[in-house]
């Protein structure tokens, strides 16, 4: 009988970790935390924009915001 997986008959292969390959992935947690700051900034001009006196200033960033998070979404 051959082994499998290149390793010798009669040892036991080393077990993985129970976190290795696991559902963190520090890639997808950092785009998260630039998604939450890019909203957060969002939000702020909008408030900042209209508590300044230009709705339609307040209007184009929102309108801006919610096309980027859009097409994030999709």
């Amino acid at each position: 009988m051959a082994a499998s997986q290149k390793s010798p008959l009669g040892q036991p292969r080393p077990a993985l970790p129970p976190a290795a390959g696991g559902s963190i992935n520090g890639m997808r947690v950092l785009m998260g935390i630039v998604l939450v700051l890019i909203a957060i900034a969002a939000v702020s001009g909008v408030v900042m924009a209209m508590s300044s006196g230009q709705p339609q200033v307040a209007f184009i960033i929102g309108l801006l915001a919610a096309a980027f998070f859009a097409r994030i979404g999709c």
